[in-house]
């Protein structure tokens, strides 16, 4: 990020919420306006015009809004993601209580997860013994409302046990892999994680909430150990 100023540098990390918390791309007027910024929305337009060149962000043909590449997520994760990110209290209790539940405590925490982070999530006990709950989530996603997209996430959840068992020994640490690098499928981002001999991931969509979903993985690696 050393071509990007510091203005367009906030830029770049206000499309980027914004974006994931929406869904929706996003305008310069709409960012004059609520972060009261003191320049003029040709002065953005400008930067968002830069952005774009450097391949940060990208306009969709519907739009004239902005949205993040696949590198412009990259270099977020790379530089400003906080990887000991800390959970939020009413988090750390839902996953707490999903643990004290009857029946397999990791199972439970699983499905809180899912329902937490609002995407999917892989567990593997074993190379060959998965368990993942919170596919229909993948399915509200408006980056899945095409048909073409539906019909590559079945392919996905068919071949889930396949990918787990290639990439069961290689995860070790927290590791996060999107677009092009993701092992699922180039439409998705995962957050996967050993917890003692046991597998965790989240699999969403390029546009998860990184900071959330990390946190809960972080959190239950300690809260499951």
């Amino acid at each position: 990020m050393k071509s990007m100023n510091e203005r367009q540098k906030q830029l770049f990390l206000n499309i980027l919420h914004e974006h994931i918390n929406s869904g929706r791309a996003i305008g310069s007027n709409f960012l004059v306006d609520k972060y009261r910024m003191n320049v003029s929305s040709a002065t953005i337009r400008n930067d968002m015009a830069e952005l774009e060149r450097q391949g940060y962000i990208t306009h969709p043909h519907t739009s004239a809004g902005r949205i993040p590449t696949e590198k412009g997520y990259q270099c977020y994760l790379d530089n400003y993601l906080d990887k000991e990110v800390e959970l939020n209290r009413g988090d750390k209790e839902a996953l707490a209580t999903a643990k004290s539940e009857e029946g397999n405590n990791i199972k439970n925490v699983a499905k809180k997860i899912a329902e937490l982070s609002n995407a999917a999530v892989v567990v593997a006990f074993e190379k060959n013994n998965i368990y993942y709950t919170g596919i229909s989530n993948l399915l509200t996603q408006p980056e899945f409302a095409d048909f073409d997209l539906i019909y590559d996430l079945s392919f996905v959840v068919d071949h889930l046990d396949e990918v787990v068992e290639k990439i069961f020994d290689s995860v070790q640490e927290t590791e996060i892999k999107i677009g092009k690098d993701n092992y699922f499928a180039k439409q998705c981002a995962s957050i996967l994680t050993k917890i003692d001999d046991k597998m965790l991931g989240i699999l969403g969509p390029v546009r998860m909430d990184y900071q959330r979903n990390l946190g809960l993985i972080n959190y239950t690696k300690k809260l499951l150990k």
